[in-house]
């Protein structure tokens, strides 16, 4: 969940966020604040009820945070000369500031990570591979330098 200040944002900015983040599979709500408190308490949210104060939006996923993360921060970088803000977040368990919700959304894709795992797995075996082919390949040339040498 990703708590948001939404102050600024006029009805076509909204509705164009709201798009967004439900094409990444999530959901954004805009509540009362005393709503949200109380809906919170005795939840892995009830951390985030310091920051149910002024224009506030919340957004929830159940898949991959880091696309919610990443239309949100998106957003706001797109939409900088506006007051709206993040204000913080939670995943798990774990209390997240604006920097980590950030971090987060700055990731790479998964795909990506996952093609960068298997670079760094694959990177040694093509190395041995190649040494492996230089041993057949020096000889080869040794045996042309004697060859030449004995013309």
């Amino acid at each position: 969940m990703i708590v948001m200040d939404y102050t600024g944002l006029n009805v076509e900015k909204v509705t164009g966020l709201r798009r967004q983040i439900r094409e990444a599979g999530a959901e954004m709500k805009v509540a009362k604040n005393t709503l949200l408190r109380i809906a919170s308490q005795g939840t892995d949210f009830e951390q985030l009820k310091d920051t149910f104060t002024g224009q506030t939006a919340v957004t929830f996923i159940d898949g991959d945070p880091a696309q919610l993360a990443k239309v949100v921060t998106k957003f706001i970088k797109d939409n900088s000369e506006l007051p709206c803000e993040i204000r913080a977040g939670v995943l798990g368990p774990d209390l997240l500031s604006k920097d980590d919700i950030d971090a987060l959304g700055n990731l790479p894709s998964r795909e990506v990570l996952l093609g960068q795992v298997v670079g760094t797995v694959a990177a040694p075996m093509t190395g041995f591979v190649s040494v492996l082919a230089d041993v057949p390949r020096k000889f080869l040339r040794a045996l042309s330098a004697i060859a030449e040498q004995k013309k």
